[in-house]
């Protein structure tokens, strides 16, 4: 008897086991204990949730507003994916949700709601820096929030760190081949882009946030030319030439940028051009027409290049050492000088008027700026749209004199383009008849 368990006995041990409660949730408590091996849900404070570092999204989300609104009324729709770093005691954000976790900490923060407090979440174990920064490329790029400077930013860290993985460089082929490999999609000559923005165009990215890919591709090749032109002639480097010539350019535009919401690419490569001749101690004109010649030379058979027939058909009326000019070309100087202060809407074509434009009533978002007043006033007093005697916006003739004797001030190099289009056009129109008649002056009725 002794070595059995009576039935009485059995029942007693059953009951008692049958009392025992559920064991307790202690995912909650991940910190100081061994990571889950594999994805689970598990229940964190906000406050144990930071946004991850490197999000390569910095531009602020447009919809903030309408995320936290819509977390207010209805909750989290979705849970956020978090994961930790091996040795730290906080989670980060591992696949996109930054603004989520932003607009849910400052619910509890407004609020001391409990429902913002803690959040059940989706645990993913720690892989690696450069899955979580591609996790947040993939996610950003689905979303469609990313702007051209953030990717190329984005692109370029996580091919850092596949350098720094692999051991070796990627130049643009392989590093295509392992974008892909990543599940990120992108072409060698958009990564072309991206580096070469990155590298040399960082002063504006940084600032300019509406720059594009488009921007850059168009900039680009203006700014190889010149680069050549001066490696061809003088002894620069391409690092000295942007060190010294292009980035106080770019910084005086990055400076403005916040004044005047506009970037023109046009404006940016005039202003280059005119801060090199400077440099170079060469007229800006000169500059330009070396440009054009190398150009030809270069690409010959390149209908964009190659002069026009209308241009060679005037070269006979324009003044000796000044260069061809199409027909419209006052009207595309007068749109770039306005475009400097976002006004370019403002400027018309008109065949009635000698000028080729006529300009429109200046907007009231633009009517506070002392700089847009100035250009528009310039651009109507060409048109002889305003009286001789009327009031303008620019007080003193020394303030006009010393900004249009700023070689770094993209407006003004604008002008003087359009002082000297205009120069030529009267020089080429001068005792032509048009209609039976002179040809009058740009500016007179």
């Amino acid at each position: 008897m002794s070595g059995k368990v009576s039935v009485d006995e059995r029942r007693r041990l059953v009951a008692e086991s049958l009392q025992v409660g559920n064991p307790g949730n202690n995912a909650r408590g991940l910190v100081g204990q061994t990571e889950p091996r594999a994805e689970c849900q598990i229940e964190l404070m906000v406050d144990e949730i930071r946004p991850y570092e490197h999000n390569p999204r910095r531009a602020e989300n447009a919809k903030f507003d309408d995320i936290k609104e819509s977390i207010r009324t209805s909750g989290l729709r979705s849970p956020l994916t978090v994961t930790r770093r091996p040795g730290e005691s906080h989670f980060i954000v591992e696949a996109g949700g930054n603004t989520r976790l932003l607009a849910l900490r400052q619910l509890w923060a407004e609020t001391r709601d409990p429902r913002y407090q803690k959040l059940v979440v989706l645990f993913r174990p720690w892989r690696s820096e450069r899955h979580v920064l591609t996790a947040h490329l993939i996610e950003n790029e689905q979303r469609g929030e990313m702007t051209f400077w953030d990717k190329a930013s984005g692109i370029v860290a996580l091919k850092s760190r596949l350098e720094a993985e692999l051991g070796r460089t990627l130049t643009l082929r392989p590093l295509e081949d392992a974008l892909h490999a990543q599940g990120l999609s992108v072409n060698t000559a958009t990564l072309g882009l991206y580096l070469y923005a990155t590298e040399r165009l960082r002063t504006l990215g940084e600032a300019v946030v509406e720059i594009s890919g488009l921007d850059v591709k168009t900039l680009q090749p203006r700014l190889n030319a010149l680069k050549r032109y001066v490696q061809a002639r003088h002894s620069m480097s391409e690092d000295d030439l942007y060190v010294t010539v292009f980035e106080p350019i770019f910084r005086r535009i990055a400076e403005k940028y916040p004044h005047t919401g506009t970037f023109s690419v046009a404006a940016t490569s005039e202003a280059c051009e005119a801060a090199l001749a400077a440099h170079l101690g060469e007229t800006t004109q000169a500059l330009r027409d070396a440009l054009r010649a190398n150009s030809v030379r270069e690409r010959p058979d390149d209908p964009v290049h190659r002069p026009s027939d209308a241009a060679v058909a005037t070269a006979g009326a324009a003044p000796a050492g000044q260069p061809a000019v199409a027909g419209d070309d006052l009207l595309v100087r007068a749109r770039a000088f306005a475009q400097t202060a976002g006004l370019e809407d403002c400027v018309q074509p008109e065949s009635t008027v000698a000028a080729g434009y006529r300009l429109s009533a200046l907007p009231e978002a633009a009517s506070a700026s002392p700089e847009r007043q100035r250009v528009w006033w310039l651009l109507a007093t060409i048109t002889g749209q305003v009286e001789h005697d009327a009031v303008t916006p620019i007080s003193k003739p020394s303030e006009l004199l010393l900004w249009l004797a700023d070689p770094t001030d993209i407006a003004a190099g604008a002008f003087w383009e359009l002082l000297a289009c205009l120069r030529r056009t009267r020089a080429a129109s001068a005792g032509a008849e048009v209609d039976g008649g002179p040809v009058r002056p740009a500016g007179e009725a």
